[in-house]
């Protein structure tokens, strides 16, 4: 996707996440870039497109660390010559708690 064609606020984010897919596996990753719509992720190896997986990591907001935690589906996972694959996942479900930390995330000024 280019980053062009994204209409949505984004924030950069470089924080560990783990990706768990349906059948329990999980992926170690990093995140790029968020929004309230999904989240740009480096992997290490290559998720299929279209499957549903939770994305989860914790974030510092004023002096509490909240987690953040999001039902999704892969939308890409490109390889990139720096990062391994660069993942992107579109938010299916986020719960409230995460809602609101995101929010306060993209508020903050870049």
């Amino acid at each position: 996707m280019s980053k062009n064609a994204r209409l949505s606020r984004r924030a950069d984010l470089r924080l560990p996440a783990t990706v768990t897919m349906i059948d329990e596996s999980r992926h170690a990753a990093h995140t790029l870039d968020l929004s309230q719509g999904g989240v740009s992720l480096q992997t290490a190896s290559q998720i299929r497109l279209a499957q549903y997986c939770a994305v989860s990591f914790q974030v510092a907001v004023g002096e509490e660390r909240r987690t953040v935690l999001a039902m999704g589906q892969v939308v890409y996972s490109d390889p990139d010559p720096l990062l391994g694959y660069r993942t992107g996942v579109q938010f299916i479900k986020v719960d409230q708690r995460s809602v609101a930390v995101i929010d306060e995330l993209l508020a903050a000024p870049a």
